[in-house]
């Protein structure tokens, strides 16, 4: 009574299905690079404009419109190195 050999060739392992990466984790990734760079580029000019004593946060503002610019810099290339099949 043997058992019959089964076909592994169609069942899918977590190291072949690890290849193809479901595009919700890659873009899920680039957004939260995005929100961590956002955070920290605003945070670090909340803390100039204190230690700076400003009435107006510049820094604050200046700081965080550079981390949207880079964001959003760096999600279009991701977007289009993803676009290419690589």
């Amino acid at each position: 009574m043997e058992e019959p050999k089964k076909d592994l060739s169609k069942a899918t392992s977590p190291v072949s299905a690890g290849k193809k990466s479901p595009g919700i984790l890659r873009y899920s990734g680039m957004a939260m690079q995005m929100l961590g760079t956002i955070l920290v580029f605003t945070y670090a000019g909340y803390k100039l404009d204190a230690w700076q004593q400003n009435k107006i946060p510049v820094w604050t503002l200046v700081l965080s419109l550079t981390s949207i610019a880079a964001s959003l810099y760096l999600l279009i290339k991701g977007i289009s190195k993803t676009g290419n099949g690589q």
